[in-house]
């Protein structure tokens, strides 16, 4: 079968609409902020949470707290070894997540983890379980 092209368009299939209504703009691409988290604000991350982590381990002292945060101290290790190759969308949860059990709001904390829990587990599952011990054992105190 041959297409004139000069023919007018009939069917759908074949037919290229420029802005249909269904196309979005380009501008909703295009990222809205300058937002940017280099390697001092990072590093600051890991340092909030293991500043948090020293409070836990000088306030507890039974032995499965202990070996409960000697864990989660190597988890946190492991994000530290991690954490240049953290994407974007994560520090900006880490860093909510750092504001919230700075100012020891724990729902936000816990919400913020669940949110990490559900989209990256797969690939930073190791030290978002030493988080969630950290907010439980933070939270005890």
């Amino acid at each position: 079968m041959r297409v004139d092209a000069t023919a007018p368009l009939t069917d759908f299939r074949t037919a290229t609409i420029e802005n249909h209504w269904n196309d979005p703009p380009e501008t909703i691409f295009q990222q809205t902020g300058n937002v940017q988290y280099d390697e001092l604000e990072r590093n600051d991350i890991v340092i909030v949470f293991e500043n948090v982590l020293k409070e836990c381990q000088a306030k507890s002292s039974s032995g499965l707290n202990k070996r409960i945060l000697d864990d989660t101290a190597r988890r946190i290790q492991a994000m530290r070894t991690d954490i240049d190759n953290i994407s974007l969308h994560v520090m900006r949860l880490l860093s909510a997540l750092c504001k919230a059990l700075q100012a020891k709001d724990w729902e936000t904390a816990t919400r913020m983890h669940t949110d990490l829990m559900k989209t990256e587990y797969e690939k930073y599952g190791s030290w978002l379980t030493g988080l969630k011990r950290l907010i439980e054992t933070y939270q005890k105190l």
